[in-house]
């Protein structure tokens, strides 16, 4: 406990620095470097990332340029993409025939319009840049994380696509399902998520788990429309 103490000064400290690279650093050389030690969080992660931003704190022309950005985006108005999704499905697809064809079966009962790879693309579509668009245009996320999403190009990109949404607007997207693994593991490969209330599939069926949303839905378009 002492040691887990003395190291959230550190861990609020690589938020920080999360919330810092969605904004500015996503186009620098060192860009790529520092999402994955964000993503991974190692115990290394907070001497790794000194040395990433001390490097970037001596590139005079990348500093120039983030000045100068930040300059014209306070005198620009902000554009906010329209929603098309009310959700996006982020699984593997080995998990398809277990469990995301039934959760999927469930939501789609419920009349939620829902980004889900094997509908959503159609023949002849780049399926990267379809599948980025919807991670864009979604209002919210169901990570169905299980072993077989471990260390799988696509679905970590997908992750990572929606942690850098919801640490830039402050608004809650991530969902997380544990299907088959422990928080223990959550933890271990992606701390990040581990600090998001999930739910487990041991607990909840696929009909369950289409209600729970269902009303996070309504209670987010509760809030729009009283904005």
């Amino acid at each position: 406990d002492e040691m887990n103490q003395a190291n959230w000064p550190s861990r609020d400290w690589i938020n920080d620095v999360e919330i810092f690279y969605s904004k500015y650093l996503k186009n620098h050389a060192l860009g790529s470097r520092i999402q994955d030690i964000l993503f991974h969080r190692r115990l290394e992660a907070y001497s790794q990332l000194v040395s990433c931003l001390s490097s970037i704190a001596k590139d005079e022309d990348f500093i120039t340029s983030m000045r100068q950005q930040e300059s014209k985006n306070e005198h620009s108005q902000i554009y906010i993409s329209p929603v098309k999704y009310d959700l996006f499905i982020s699984h593997a697809n080995k998990d398809k025939e277990e469990f995301v064809e039934e959760l999927n079966t469930s939501l789609e009962k419920l009349g939620i319009n829902i980004f889900y790879d094997k509908k959503a693309l159609e023949w002849g579509d780049n399926w990267k840049q379809r599948i980025i668009e919807g991670t864009q245009k979604a209002e919210f996320a169901i990570i169905v994380i299980s072993e077989n999403f471990f260390d799988r190009e696509w679905t970590e990109r997908e992750l990572n696509e929606f942690l850098n949404r919801q640490n830039s607007n402050g608004q809650k997207l991530i969902l997380p399902i544990l299907h088959n693994i422990t928080i223990a593991q959550l933890q271990e490969k992606y701390p990040s998520v581990a600090d998001i209330q999930g739910i487990s599939t041991k607990d909840y069926t696929c009909d369950q788990i289409a209600l729970l949303f269902a009303r996070q839905l309504i209670q987010r378009l509760r809030l729009a429309h009283i904005q």
